[in-house]
């Protein structure tokens, strides 16, 4: 069974890992054209997010049951997982802002814009010259080619040559000169509305410009690493993202297969400190007293198991043996003592040897009807 804390670990390394699923899963479905495109998508995205932070955990537990081929194949399967779902966290963390961004570059065109056209209205209210005209110059103007033409009457006739006064040219002359004044009143008229309109236009802009918001950078930690890196902002900003998202999904990986790592670690500790302790016991009986060689004094049959896992039995990665060599190699041992020992029979010793094989942190498996030791090497 797992231990309290090997559970905890794989608790809390869960949480990041659900949040990194959830992250690529929703980016999936808000960047499809439809909810059942959206649903399926973010399935796919996250079940090879999933695969790519248990992957690697799976694959230390299938190498510590000594799968070596099965372990090699899903530590690929892990690599390719962790690969893809780079790009998709990569593109999820692209894209977490766009919407904003978009507002923001909108803000930004329309206030580029705004200060554009205030610099061309300033520009042109500055290269008018004319004299400011009031609608009343307009109406005098009006009137008084009224007056002229009145005068011009009483004096020319209707045309009749019978009629004309002595000073009727004159009138003439005097009626058209105050058409043109007319003309360049209406002309001043116009250009002083002109002149109006774009006064009115540009404090409608600076109006608009006081009010509006200021905009901040959206890419604000390009720009920050562009001006010391040998780049422009966005390459830098899409590198940075890239990294950020490498180290994401590494760190949750990692986080998940830590609890194993630590899990074998223990396991080798604990079989050291097993060895330690049988060896220990194997040398604390004394061998001589007072000159004189003691014989060995007969042990229960247990005690054979532990000094014979000590004498022929060798940690060695990689290499596996069957219940049956090493029970056969035992009988071999015992009778190999200076005195025969009593071996234990085979359902005795299995189960001695299964108990011990457990407090050294030595893996066991099962295949073809038989009972492999993993990792041990047994002594010719």
């Amino acid at each position: 069974m797992p231990s309290l804390s090997r559970i905890l670990a794989y608790v809390l390394a869960g949480i990041p890992a659900a949040i990194g699923v959830a992250f690529v899963a929703r980016f999936a479905y808000v960047t499809s054209d439809t909810a059942i495109d959206g649903a399926s998508n973010a399935f796919l995205f996250g079940m090879i997010a999933a695969g790519a932070f248990v992957g690697p955990a799976v694959a230390i537990i299938v190498a510590g049951n000594g799968h070596k081929r099965a372990a090699r194949a899903l530590w690929a399967l892990a690599f390719l997982a962790i690969v893809a779902n780079w790009s998709h966290t990569l593109g999820a963390i692209a894209n977490r802002g766009a919407g904003t961004e978009a507002e923001r570059a909108k803000a930004s065109d329309a206030v580029k814009d705004d200060r554009a056209e205030l610099a061309r209205i300033v520009a042109e209210r500055a290269g008018m010259v004319f004299t400011p005209t009031t609608a009343d110059a307009v109406t005098a103007a009006r009137e008084a080619i009224n007056a002229a033409e009145a005068i011009r009457l009483r004096e020319c006739g209707n045309g009749d040559l019978k009629q004309r006064g002595p000073n009727c040219r004159l009138r003439e002359t005097e009626e058209q000169a105050k058409r043109d004044a007319l003309g360049v009143v209406l002309a001043g008229k116009a250009s002083t509305d002109k002149a109006e309109k774009l006064d009115s236009d540009a404090a409608e802009i600076r109006a608009r410009l006081a009010k509006a918001p200021a905009v901040q950078s959206g890419n604000a930690i390009g720009e920050a690493l562009g001006k010391f890196l040998p780049m422009s902002a966005l390459t830098a900003a899409t590198f940075q993202q890239g990294f950020v998202s490498a180290i994401v999904e590494l760190l949750i990986a990692a986080a998940l297969a830590l609890p194993e790592l630590l899990r074998s670690d223990r396991s080798a500790a604990a079989k050291r400190d097993t060895d330690d302790a049988i060896a220990a016991e194997v040398s604390a009986r004394p061998v001589v007293v007072t000159d004189v060689q003691l014989i060995e004094p007969p042990r229960p049959d247990v005690e054979t198991v532990g000094r014979f896992m000590l004498a022929c039995l060798s940690r060695s990665k990689g290499a596996e043996a069957a219940g049956g060599e090493v029970y056969a190699r035992y009988l071999q041992w015992c009778g190999e003592q200076a005195v025969p020992l009593a071996a234990l029979a085979p359902n005795a010793f299995a189960e001695q040897f299964a108990a011990r094989c457990l407090r050294a942190g030595i893996r066991t498996r099962r295949g073809d009807g038989k009972v492999y030791c993993i990792g041990v090497k047994v002594a010719a």
